[in-house]
């Protein structure tokens, strides 16, 4: 994240949030919220659990949107 990110959101009327860098977005099954090891050369997300498959950023980008509270914070 640069200041230029930020000093942006202004401009543009958003707000930058901030995700804890420890939060697990490519570990978390975006259905059903099971966490497991993945290995950062996997690419799909498949779940042990409910057998959900999902593109490794696609399943991510989908937990981030949804973190936790105590999990974000403004920049």
């Amino acid at each position: 994240m640069q200041f230029s990110d930020i000093y942006k959101q202004a401009h543009f009327g958003t707000k930058v949030e901030l995700v804890d860098r420890w939060y697990p977005s490519s570990k978390t099954c975006s259905k059903c919220g099971h966490v497991q090891d993945m290995k950062l050369s996997d690419r799909v997300f498949n779940c042990q659990k409910c057998n959900h498959s999902q593109v490794r950023d696609e399943n991510a980008a989908i937990n981030i949107s949804n973190a936790p509270l105590e999990k974000v914070r403004l920049a």
